[in-house]
């Protein structure tokens, strides 16, 4: 392992080497780029040495021999103590990348900006093995300026990438939307239902072939769900929020009566009577909307 990487220039280095991080310096490798890479366990860095990788001992000197540095540790703390030896970030750009609050982004960015650097705050909307591939999606939000300087590298991770706010919370706000808020959440609901399913006789080829057309129409729904709670427009020729509330009830006890906790359908159901409640029965399922902050 190297311990002098001042004498190199770098294009990128990688600070942090678990799964996404390898795969991040492995990608920028692979397009050309001469990476450093650090971990706090040597041995994950030293194991990426090869064509242009170079396992380094510091980050400090990481960050020293490169204008762009890439941070993939365990949480946003762990990436502040491995860089806290930096005390001058004059003309290079720090890309944390990893699942953090709106308000972890926000810190991040002044850390780096009071040591005159620029910041650009990373989700990764993919597993490892998509980055570099055609479902590669890591989203920033940040620095135009820092992205008009690195867009080229940071692209390389998969054409979904993109910066999709100078606010430098919102890449936070979407991977905690769409990946907690949302895809994790619903696989859950997914997993609920298909125990449900074939427990109760459901045969596997007839479940994944019905699961596939209700994927794709929630898909399809997406649209129509942003424009409906952007708009606050809630008419519907479909079906009212009062059908759904009624099927998913019935729903509920069934699961529940066959022996099933369904705590995901549980939630749903008092969402539903809620919005019944607030007098939304007549409305689309969409209006849910209208009952989804905390002070509703």
């Amino acid at each position: 392992m190297s311990d002098s990487s001042t004498q190199n220039q770098y294009d990128v280095a990688v600070i942090g080497c678990g799964l996404m991080g390898a795969a991040l310096a492995k990608n920028f490798a692979a397009n050309g780029l001469k990476v450093a890479a650090w971990n706090r366990s040597p041995e994950k860095a030293e194991a990426l040495a090869g064509d242009n990788i170079t396992p380094v001992v510091s980050a400090a000197d990481a960050v020293a021999g490169t204008n762009l540095v890439i941070g993939c540790t365990s949480t946003y703390t762990t990436t502040r103590d491995a860089l806290s030896l930096v005390a001058d970030w004059t003309g290079k750009t720090l890309a944390n990348i990893g699942t953090s609050t709106p308000t972890e982004a926000a810190d991040m960015d002044q850390w780096t900006t009071t040591r005159g650097g620029r910041y650009l705050d990373g989700a990764i909307l993919c597993y490892p093995q998509q980055i570099g591939g055609d479902e590669g999606m890591v989203l920033y939000s940040g620095s135009p300026e820092a992205w008009a300087d690195h867009e080229k590298a940071l692209m390389t991770a998969g054409p979904y990438s993109s910066l999709v706010s100078d606010n430098v919370k919102v890449a936070a706000v979407l991977d905690a939307a769409v990946i907690g808020g949302f895809y994790s959440a619903a696989l859950n609901a997914y997993v609920e239902a298909a125990t449900y399913a074939l427990n109760e006789g459901v045969a596997p080829e007839v479940l994944t072939g019905i699961s596939e057309l209700a994927f794709q129409t929630i898909g399809e729904s997406a649209k129509a769900a942003v424009e409906a709670i952007s708009t606050d427009r809630h008419e519907t020729d479909v079906a009212y929020l009062g059908v759904y509330a009624e099927g998913c009830r019935a729903t509920l006890s069934a699961m529940r009566d066959a022996g099933y906790k369904a705590r995901l359908l549980g939630a749903a159901v008092e969402n539903l009577n809620e919005a019944e409640a607030a007098g939304l029965s007549g409305l689309g399922f969409f209006a849910l909307t209208k009952v989804a902050r905390a002070d509703a």
